[in-house]
């Protein structure tokens, strides 16, 4: 059965990357896991990806930022499931550029897919999670969600507002017992995001993100309150288990 034997979860941007290894490793660990891309091509090589280990990812193709794709999305999934117990919110997009050559419609796209998209799937999301008194939600940031980086004026602001979601619904939500943390990769990962904005010292110490996938099943299989509110080292979590926490 694994450490999810039985949950149902979602993986936003789970057609490449970072995405799809989580969906993979949740869906390895017995999650029922169905994995979310703007990118139909990026589907079909999940569901390939999927067949080919003997996993269940089911891909639903939706734009994160649009309301009635995740409302779409949200009904689709509790109508064959009635719930879902763990929220991946990992779609992510970035342009590195100067402030003044970021026009507005990019730094529009990348609120829109990095803080948007989570406020919307949470917002989609919760009520069903409330009902059944219990959930966790993972919001991926970076450490672009704490400081700032030349070149960064529109993803690091979407990063340190999805900080403060996760911070908000952390204390919104406990009486419910509802997680929400956030977790950055603690290491450099090769990612299609990565091959354009890391440099070649980067690159030469880049680990694949399968290997940092354990991290989110552990801390999705993690019971009790002890995770809420936390930010984590994602990398750190799959080589040692969640900090402050047993049998995980």
């Amino acid at each position: 059965m694994g450490l999810l034997g039985g949950k149902v979860a979602l993986v936003t941007g789970a057609g490449a990357g970072l995405g799809r290894a989580v969906a993979l490793g949740l869906a390895a660990e017995g999650a029922r896991v169905f994995g979310v891309s703007i990118v139909p091509a990026e589907l079909d090589e999940l569901a390939a990806a999927a067949a080919e280990a003997g996993v269940r990812v089911e891909p639903i193709h939706a734009d994160v930022g649009d309301e009635a794709d995740t409302q779409r999305v949200a009904d689709a999934v509790l109508e064959r499931q009635e719930r879902l117990d763990v929220l991946v919110n990992n779609a992510g997009v970035i342009a590195v550029k100067p402030i003044e050559e970021t026009e507005p419609g990019e730094w529009d796209r990348i609120l829109r897919t990095n803080l948007r998209g989570p406020y919307l799937y949470c917002r989609a999301f919760v009520p069903a999670m409330k009902r059944r008194n219990e959930g966790t939600i993972i919001n991926v940031t970076s450490q672009s969600g704490v400081m700032g980086f030349v070149g960064e004026a529109a993803y690091c602001p979407s990063k340190f507002g999805l900080e403060g979601l996760t911070q908000t619904l952390a204390l919104e939500l406990a009486p419910w017992h509802i997680r929400v943390c956030s977790v950055h990769p603690g290491v450099a990962m090769r990612t299609p995001m990565s091959m354009t904005t890391y440099d070649d010292a980067a690159k030469s110490e880049w680990v694949d993100p399968a290997e940092i996938a354990p991290g989110f099943a552990r801390l999705a299989a993690t019971t009790g309150q002890n995770i809420t509110g936390r930010r984590f080292d994602v990398w750190q979590v799959a080589q040692q288990g969640v900090p402050g926490t047993t049998g995980t």
